[in-house]
């Protein structure tokens, strides 16, 4: 079995800048420290790791990475934002949630998953939350408002990671997460 160290995870998650509502601003750092913190995780995965299956679960890395990717997208879009590239959606889209019966698309590799993930968040999820308003308006018809969404997300990429990080194990590569210390943030807004 391999080991890798992965990077710490960060406390000191402060507003991202040029957005409009502070409060969105926060959400939106700690969704793109979800992002990367799975990017660590695959960054370095061959093939044949990304594209493992255990057992009946239909569940592969590259799978559950497009998956995240695709709820972001898919979220934000039933939000008012942009439509994402038709390239894009292809490739997201083979991961719906109602596609998960079947057996998973293959990936050539980490950095096909990585562009895919980056690509969602800066065409579609950064510019709808940067032009964003109140954080508590109802965005879809529901009564779902942008916070509920944003929670949602959060939700989404910290349960799939922990999937990617135990099909990571099985196949036989070992992530170790780290913590960042002393975990005392110092957040200025």
């Amino acid at each position: 079995m391999t080991h890798r160290k992965g990077r710490p995870r960060h406390y000191d998650i402060a507003p991202a800048s040029g957005y409009a509502d502070q409060a969105t601003a926060f959400v939106a750092a700690w969704l793109a420290e979800l992002r990367e913190r799975v990017v660590d995780q695959i960054s370095n995965l061959p093939p044949d790791a990304l594209n493992y299956v255990s057992g009946p679960t239909k569940l592969s890395i590259a799978r559950l990475v497009r998956h995240m990717a695709w709820g972001e997208v898919g979220w934000m879009t039933r939000t008012g934002a942009p439509q994402p590239a038709e390239d894009l959606a292809a490739l997201l889209n083979t991961d719906a949630l109602s596609g998960f019966g079947t057996d998973p698309a293959p990936a050539s590799s980490a950095s096909e998953l990585v562009t895919a993930v980056r690509r969602a968040a800066a065409e579609v999820v950064e510019p709808a939350l940067r032009s964003a308003g109140d954080i508590d308006a109802v965005v879809i018809d529901d009564g779902t408002t942008l916070r509920g969404v944003l929670m949602h997300l959060q939700w989404h990429w910290t349960y799939h990671s922990g999937q990617v990080g135990l099909l990571q194990f099985e196949w036989g590569s070992d992530y170790e997460w780290t913590m960042h210390r002393p975990m005392s943030p110092t957040v200025t807004a």
